[in-house]
């Protein structure tokens, strides 16, 4: 009798420990190990992270500056799952957060979620388009204002390095790619009305007049086959099959068109096809 009853006590005490065991992962703290960095397809590093005795989401969370959404989100985990010891977990790198696309959501309605812009969720997901998004899609979402802002530096000012000069100093109010009224083919660069207007490089104009939405513009044809359009001017300052070189004058920045305030709206044309103008020019 004693015997037996020792033996039932030895089978609850193993029983006890398997259970507890990852209870404990789920409930306090531990060490933590991680393997090599591997890039995964949407541009966001991640750290492959082993469950430790004593490890739960949120101190995981806290110690790898991610949020617990993010560390949810990325494991298809919630708050109530308990963590095994041994399990594997994907760690986003750097202080980021990812978004599952669900149903009925659109890249405007997750931009004003976390309260950032469409083009900043574009640009860190450059492999996604905001009027083809699916179900269970993974964005990158900006952080903070800061890595906005770092995203799309102003503009500082006329550079001579580059492929291209800045045609104008001042702050990049819109960004190419789109929002919510469209599909934004240009820059858009704020300054004060009558701020000088320059060549981004040399070329030929071969456009000088009055555009629907663009206002007073300029367009100029570029040895290499570019062509760059300068709108919302205020006063043009070239006329039509002028020689301008870089650097040169062309015109002053003005409110024409369809605007909500003094900018230029600067495009980067390579045959019927707009880019990108940041790509082109120099930082």
């Amino acid at each position: 009798m004693h015997k037996r009853w020792i033996g039932t006590l030895l089978v609850c005490i193993v029983l006890l420990s398997t259970c507890v065991r990852p209870s404990a992962a789920r409930l306090s703290e531990s060490l933590f190990g991680f393997s090599p960095l591997t890039a995964t397809g949407s541009g966001v590093n991640i750290r492959m992270y082993t469950v430790e005795p004593g490890d739960n989401l949120w101190d995981i969370a806290r110690r790898n500056r991610v949020s617990l959404q993010t560390l949810m989100t990325m494991n298809k985990l919630n708050k109530n799952s308990i963590l095994n010891i041994g399990d594997k977990l994907k760690i986003p790198s750097g202080n980021v957060r990812v978004h599952v696309v669900s149903s009925g959501e659109t890249m405007w309605s997750i931009a004003d979620r976390y309260h950032v812009t469409v083009a900043a969720i574009q640009y860190a997901n450059t492999d996604k388009e905001p009027d083809r998004l699916k179900i269970g899609d993974r964005l990158h979402i900006p952080s903070t204002r800061m890595e906005l802002a770092n995203a799309f530096q102003p503009a500082r000012g006329i550079s001579t390095g580059g492929m291209l000069a800045w045609p104008v100093s001042g702050t990049i109010t819109s960004p190419f790619g789109w929002r919510q009224s469209g599909f934004h083919h240009g820059v858009d660069i704020a300054n004060k009305m009558g701020t000088p207007i320059k060549s981004a490089a040399a070329g030929t104009v071969i456009f000088v007049g009055w555009k629907d939405v663009y206002g007073r513009t300029v367009i100029i044809e570029h040895p290499d086959g570019k062509r760059t359009l300068y709108a919302h001017a205020q006063k043009i300052l070239v006329g039509d099959q002028q020689k301008v070189s870089r650097g040169q004058t062309i015109a002053t920045i003005g409110v024409s068109g369809r605007t909500t305030g003094p900018h230029l709206h600067f495009e980067v044309k390579i045959g019927d096809k707009a880019y990108d103008p940041l790509r082109y020019l120099s930082h």
